[in-house]
Parts: C-alpha cells; structure tokens; sequence
C-alpha cells in the first residue's frame, strides 16, 4: 500500500488565489460590456463565474477523494470519454453558436464538450497505457487503440471547429504517450498525419490564413488593443476597474484577453503575479506526476500538467503577439463556465495523485 499523504496546500492554496483573482478580474473586464452590449446585469458575467468555481470547487473536492485506483481504471475512464464523444457529436445537431459547434445546450445551461475532453482523454490513455501487459504484443495492441483514442477525439474538435482546442487535447496526448514509453515510430506517423491534418484546417478557412497573415506581418486589431492595455499598464497598472481598453476596444476583455486587462490594471507587478501562480500550479501538478504511486496515476498527472501549462502559454502567447490569435481561455482566470469547472476537476485529480504519492 502506498503512503498516504496530506493535501497539496501549495497547489489548493495557489489554485484557490487564482479563481478568486478570475472572479475579481471577469467583473471588472465585462462589466461595461454586460451593461451596453448585452443588456445584462454589470456584474452578470462575474456571477457566472462564481458560481462556476463554486460548482467546480464542489467536483474538486470529490475528484480529490475518490479512490484513485477506480478513477484510473477502464471501467470508469472509457465510459466517461464515450459519453464525452457523445456530446461533441450531439452538439453538431444543435444551433451553432457563433458558426461553431462548440456548446452543447442543455435545459439550465450550456457545456463545452471539449473542454470535458481536456479530461477525459488523458483518464482514458492513463487508463489505458497504465496498465500492466503480458507481453509487448498485448501492449502494442494497447497503444493502437490508443492512437484511435487520440484521432478520433482531436478529429471531432477540430471538425467543431475548435483549433486551439485540438491543438491543446493532441499535445497532452502525445505528452502522455512519451512518458508511457511509446516508440517513436508510431509516434513520428501521428506527428506527420497532424501536421499535414492541422495545415489543411488552416488553409480552408480564410479567417485563420489571414491569422497567420497578420501574425507574420501587420498586426491584427484585437492582438495591437491587447498589445496597447498591457504596455499602458507601466509597472503598477491603471488601478483595478480603470481599464480604458475594456471599453469596446478589446473584444473579449472578460475571455480570451483577460491577460491584457490584468496587465492594463495591475501592471507589470499584476501580470508577473499571475504567471507565478499558474507557474505554482503547473510545477506542483509536475511535483504529482513524479511522485505519484502507480504508472496510471503518473500518466494522468502528467497530461494534466502539460494540458494547464500549455493552455496558459498558448493564452498569454497570443495576447503578446507571439503565436497567432486563437481563442483559448486563460485557466481559473478567463470566464468561461465549462472550462473553469474542468479545470477544478483536473486540479482534485492532481490533489488526489498528490496525496497518495509513494
């Protein structure tokens, strides 16, 4: 049996600061946009996001106490991802929501069936590639299935369309197969079919050429306002709430550019302040994939890791115009209900790897 040990504090205490900072930031970025554009309440969007990481805080708490081994087993892991396939097939048959399939409605509210699959995939492979094989026959077998696992899921975001999404879910996947030993000749064929898959993505569709365009040479209009609230920003910031590019310059201050209205309003010492505490969390999620007590449990750990630090840098990347625009929220920190909520439940994962670390 492996020694039990305490809660990763470091790593709640870090996670717990960031959400309170989101909630905090999310009013302050949308509040204008709440009451002039939507017609909401001001702090509407604030209150969303409370209630995320309330809910998300909730299924944290239970994903950090429930027996890491059942979590981790086939019998759990493979239902959780079919019925994560489930929903990104059924939201193709919903209204599309800003020409995307992204969102799954449902009676109360909406789901983003991708970001459940920031989850489920990593369970699944973990599950999968965890466990012990008789001979290498058996394994192999193994990691083709898990090949299938990764396409077939990256295929069906993509197809949304949802790039960045399929971007982050492929290089968490491949993470996980390199720490489970996978050969780099199967390796090196995924590596070749999604480039050549990822560069045709691009090249139908105009809008991403011209994000490749503008990225390369001139600067695009929300990249030069996110651009011009963090430099305005200078070392302690505007003051919170005196953002003046939140109002209509930057489109989606409260989403994908909540960076750029932290740098704006808390300055270089704001901006330095939450790239510590997404770096905390990150290296404490490393921390748990090292020390964790069983080849599943290190496998999911370490997809988790590389999916919230990825996530972070593809995020905090794009605001400084160094990769090309693309939507993808800031972990804890961006609104965004679906993805805060599974981002609390991959932290209860790691918490849960974390105190039975040998």
């Amino acid at each position: 049996m492996p020694m039990t040990r305490q809660i990763d504090h470091t790593l709640l205490g870090a996670t717990a600061l960031a959400a309170a900072v989101g909630v905090v930031m999310v009013g302050s970025a949308s509040g204008s946009l709440a009451h002039e554009s939507y017609h909401i309440w001001e702090y509407e969007f604030a209150f969303r996001q409370l209630v995320a990481v309330l809910l998300g805080s909730a299924a944290m708490l239970a994903a950090t106490f429930i027996p890491l081994d059942k979590l981790t087993s086939w019998k759990v892991a493979f239902p959780l991802l079919a019925v994560t396939w489930l929903g990104l097939f059924a939201a193709f048959f919903q209204k599309p929501v800003a020409g995307t399939h992204r969102w799954l409605q449902l009676p109360v509210s909406s789901i983003q069936p991708s970001a459940v699959a920031k989850v489920a995939l990593p369970l699944a492979l973990a599950a999968l590639l965890g466990r012990p094989y008789p001979d290498r026959r058996a394994r192999w077998r193994a990691q083709r299935l898990a090949l299938g696992l990764i396409a077939g899921t990256v295929a069906i975001v993509l197809v949304e369309p949802d790039l960045g999404s399929a971007v982050l879910l492929l290089v968490a996947a491949v993470s996980i197969l390199l720490l489970a030993d996978v050969p780099l000749r199967p390796l090196a064929g995924l590596g070749a079919a999604a480039t050549a898959v990822f560069l045709i993505a691009v090249a139908i569709k105009p809008y991403r050429v011209e994000r490749l365009r503008t990225f390369f040479g001139e600067t695009s209009y929300q990249v030069q306002q996110s651009l011009i609230a963090v430099g305005g920003g200078g070392l302690l910031g505007r003051g919170l709430g005196q953002s003046l590019q939140k109002l209509f310059y930057l489109p989606q201050p409260h989403t994908d550019f909540i960076f750029a209205v932290i740098g704006e309003e808390l300055g270089l010492a704001g901006t330095f302040g939450t790239l510590t505490l997404l770096g905390v969390i990150v290296v404490r999620a490393l921390r748990a994939a090292r020390r964790a007590s069983t080849p599943a449990a290190g496998l999911l750990a370490g997809g988790l890791a590389v999916t919230l630090g990825v996530q972070a840098l593809l995020n905090i990347s794009v605001c400084l115009k160094l990769l090309p625009a693309k939507g993808l929220p800031l972990p804890l920190l961006s609104a965004g209900g679906s993805d805060v909520m599974l981002t609390l439940v991959a932290i209860g994962l790691l918490l849960n790897v974390g105190k039975e670390g040998a």
